[in-house]
């Protein structure tokens, strides 16, 4: 491609037109970007192919990432229910009608109430994802990982996912959810289907933008950067390598598209499927096909996409950043 080659050129230019007009340098802003879709494509073989190679290691990590956040969250959330038992006692019929009536009447402090838990709630699951990342960065930089890689970053960065985690359910997550929880409060709790619709296409938006200017955040905090000076990386690198980044989430898109789209079509299909569905409708072989292939693409998100992704993202990291990249050629070893 054109824009290959003229690349290492135009680097030597900006280093010797610092101190010259801007255009020169819009000029090397506009060239650099050289991602095409081959580029995007060798990203996720690439990824998914180590992703392949590590099923097992991965499998178990995530199992027992799990298994020791959800102890983490149980020994959080009983002191806090006991709190709530002994404060709410006792529970007769008048106190719950009173309890109701208030709830009733105080929407908005229940929904701040429940984002209140839903933050930190997230936050933690999220916390499995940084520990992840941790695997991805060593198999990226190595070559090899291992599950206990897993806990050895869980270990030593908790605190640090637990705090990635929180910003980036402020920042993504918060507020669509707000959007649509005020929406039908105004509504009267009967979001009508445009209403509906301009908040799920908001929902798309806001969640593909945010995500791509924090794609980079949880690569980098692995690396051993701090929280603010991860996102503020992440936002730098997203914005000046536009092409790779959201190109590469873009793919990831399309994946997902791709594995759970035929299910989404068929629930709307069966929705306007005016007919009552008997064993005999010709709607029944498609409904079947449609619900083995969903059950094929989860075990293929939880077994191999997913780790591709956090491969593919950390890869790409490491590249843009300048990191370390482990060979994918097995080396050569003599016979004599």
């Amino acid at each position: 491609m054109i824009y290959m080659r003229l690349t290492p050129i135009l680097i030597c230019v900006k280093r010797s037109v610092r101190n010259k007009p801007s255009s020169l340098m819009n000029l090397y802003t506009v060239y650099t970007m050289s991602t095409t879709y081959n580029t995007i494509l060798d990203d996720m073989k690439t990824s998914l192919r180590q992703a392949y190679g590590s099923t097992l290691s991965y499998f178990l990590a995530n199992l027992g990432m799990i298994i020791v956040v959800g102890i983490l969250a149980a020994l959080i959330a009983i002191p806090v229910l006991i709190g709530v038992f002994f404060a709410l006692a006792p529970f007769n019929p008048a106190a719950l009608a009173a309890m109701s009536g208030w709830a009733t009447a105080n929407p908005l402090a229940i929904g701040g109430l429940a984002l209140l838990v839903l933050i930190p709630l997230v936050s933690m699951f999220l916390v499995v994802s940084g520990s992840i990342y941790g695997m991805s960065h060593e198999l990226v930089t190595t070559g090899e990982t291992k599950a206990e890689t897993a806990f050895s970053y869980l270990k030593r960065k908790f605190l640090t996912f637990f705090g990635t985690g929180v910003i980036l359910t402020i920042f993504v997550i918060l507020p669509p959810t707000i959007a649509w929880s005020l929406t039908s409060y105004a509504m009267g709790y009967a979001v009508t289907t445009t209403a509906s619709t301009l908040l799920t296409i908001f929902t798309f938006v806001w969640v593909f933008i945010t995500g791509g200017l924090t794609s980079m955040v949880w690569p980098a905090v692995v690396s051993g950067k701090g929280v603010q000076e991860a996102f503020k990386e992440s936002y730098s690198l997203s914005i000046r390598y536009f092409d790779r980044v959201f190109g590469l989430l873009t793919g990831i898109v399309l994946l997902l598209a791709a594995t759970f789209g035929p299910v989404i079509i068929a629930a709307f299909a069966m929705a306007a499927f005016l007919p009552p569905i008997t064993v005999f409708s010709p709607i029944i072989p498609a409904m079947i096909g449609v619900a083995l292939w969903t059950v094929v693409s989860v075990f293929l998100w939880l077994l191999l996409f997913l780790p591709m992704v956090r491969i593919a993202w950390t890869r790409v990291y490491q590249e843009l950043t300048g990191g370390t990249i482990a060979s994918q050629i097995p080396a050569e070893v003599p016979i004599v």
